[in-house]
């Protein structure tokens, strides 16, 4: 299998994946792990923290992103 097509596999992988790590979340949203911070502790962005771990789910992060659209 060529690098090519082994990469766009790799990118529709991730883009189905339905939980999202504050890394997962940079990776594909450009929001930085310490923007992130701030945005949890000020509630400002969706998230589930699950013993210490944190994760977004990716359809409410595409909402939150929707629901933030300037016409």
């Amino acid at each position: 299998m060529d690098t090519q097509l082994q990469s766009l596999i790799g990118a529709v992988k991730a883009a189905t994946k339905e939980w999202l790590s504050p890394k997962e979340l940079y990776q594909e949203y450009g929001i930085s792990t310490s923007t992130q911070a701030k945005m949890r502790v000020s509630k400002s962005i969706p998230f589930h923290k699950i013993s210490k771990y944190v994760r977004y789910k990716r359809d409410d992060i595409n909402l939150w992103f929707d629901k933030a659209k300037v016409v």
